[in-house]
């Protein structure tokens, strides 16, 4: 399995966990729908950038990347690598 197929299955797996969260009154779900998901391998060194974009404002965007933040790393992690 490549690393973008990897890494495209665990934003899935975040997404579904975040969907079956209860969100409180004055919090919105975000689905893959709202935003736009660009995965890609940098040439010339061993790094996959990720970017999101569609947010309605900063505030959002930033909510989002701390979340990534602390929960993204866990799932990643969780990976199990197959050869």
């Amino acid at each position: 399995m490549s690393k973008r197929k990897i890494v495209e299955e665990k934003i899935k797996e975040l997404e579904e966990a975040i969907e079956e969260e209860t969100l409180a009154e004055n919090e919105e779900y975000i689905s893959r729908d709202d935003l736009d998901i660009e995965v890609r391998v940098m040439q010339d060194e061993p790094v996959i950038m990720v970017q999101f974009s569609g947010f309605e404002d900063h505030e959002d965007a930033e909510e989002y990347a701390q979340f990534l933040a602390d929960n993204l790393p866990l799932l990643l992690f969780e990976t199990t690598r197959i050869q």
